[in-house]
């Protein structure tokens, strides 16, 4: 079988932390389109050959492509494609675990068709598609809520029980991906009293305060949004965790209402994703007076568990605890609108989203 893919690869190497330019097929364009022709015969041992059917954007991508720390991830090297994750199907397989037919979820890179090798840092596995919607796999059954899921039951420590009943919790980023799934967690599992959810316009605002009227949203944007603030939240010494998913301003900000020895869950940074300046925490007091516990995370520190975690995601949607028809946006990017893709997972950066932002590669889900 030969296939003639379009994979988007690494025209020029930004520099980490700056942001990448996306003016395509221009001598500094961070990103160049490519023809590329797969034969199924030249698979080795243990590769698939997959068609894209849908793309994850998530700001993670920023340091998988260009990261001062290596201890992360190793960067992008020109010509290569630009890592992400997907879903696709095996068209053929020289791997006993796939089977041509086979639906697949892990790094499938920004193309139509790849040549993957079975090896962990490219996170493959099978899924079941008689469950819902195949997008559902990079959503509520997707890295999103798995790490929604390790959030509260890893390292917030939280059981379902009286004791974690009744919290108040503050979520930035939460019209987000991450965070829309915390905010149902929270209330819907953890019957939390209060959840002061911040998110970015009134459009947005809308959408968090739908999941239920124990929400609140707050509007970043608006001129009064530490007045705003402190006055969902109710004043200093209110919130018992908060779950970060933009640091900068409103992470310095956000940490003055936190009880004492409470836990702070560093999912993100996302304001500063294309401006360094807003990488450094500036209310470092506020970790000392408050002996408050900073936790940053990274879901593939929990591979192991994903098993349970699944179990237990499908057991909070067949129980209508997580909301699976608002979950995501989807953006076309089929045939020529190919083109399209750095495009949509750049508007993660300006905000086109509400909940986890999905890109369509292939027309067909069968």
């Amino acid at each position: 079988m030969i296939v003639n893919a379009k994979q988007w690869v690494l025209n020029k190497e930004p520099t980490p932390g700056l942001p990448f330019n996306f003016e395509i097929n221009t001598q500094n364009s961070t990103f160049k389109l490519i023809r590329k022709e797969l034969n199924s015969d030249d698979l080795k041992d243990n590769q698939i050959l997959v068609e894209t059917k849908y793309l994850s954007n998530d700001p993670a991508q920023k340091f998988w492509i260009a990261t001062a720390d290596k201890a992360y991830a190793a960067g992008v090297k020109k010509g290569d494609p630009i890592q992400a994750r997907g879903i696709g199907k095996v068209l053929a397989s020289k791997n006993e675990k796939f089977k041509v037919g086979d639906f697949i979820t892990g790094r499938v890179c920004w193309t139509t068709h790849i040549i993957i090798d079975d090896i962990p840092k490219n996170e493959l596995y099978k899924i079941d598609t008689s469950n819902g919607e195949l997008w559902w796999h990079l959503s509520v059954l997707g890295g999103t809520s798995l790490t929604s899921y390790f959030i509260f039951y890893r390292y917030l420590k939280m059981k379902e029980t009286e004791e974690n009943y009744g919290k108040v919790a503050l979520i930035s980023g939460a019209a987000g991906a991450v965070g829309s799934t915390c905010i149902q967690i929270a209330l819907n599992v953890f019957k939390a009293s209060k959840v002061v959810a911040i998110a970015g316009g009134p459009e947005k605002v809308k959408y968090v305060e739908s999941f239920g009227d124990k929400v609140i949203g707050v509007d970043y944007k608006d001129p009064n949004f530490k007045e705003n603030l402190a006055k969902a939240v109710g004043g200093a010494n209110t919130v018992d965790y908060f779950i970060d998913n933009v640091g900068g301003d409103i992470l310095d900000y956000c940490v003055n209402f936190s009880k004492p020895n409470t836990k702070v869950i560093a999912v993100g940074s996302i304001s500063g994703y294309n401006d360094p300046e807003k990488f450094a925490f500036k209310n470092y007091g506020a970790v000392i007076t408050k002996r408050l516990n900073v936790r940053g995370i990274l879901l593939y520190d929990n591979y192991e568990q994903f098993s349970q975690a699944f179990a237990k995601l499908n057991e909070m949607i067949s129980k209508n605890q997580l909301n699976v028809e608002d979950s995501a946006t989807i953006c076309d990017a089929l045939n020529e609108k190919f083109v399209s893709v750095p495009d949509i997972w750049n508007g993660l950066f300006s905000g086109i989203n509400k909940g986890k932002l999905i890109t369509r590669v292939s027309s067909s889900d069968s």
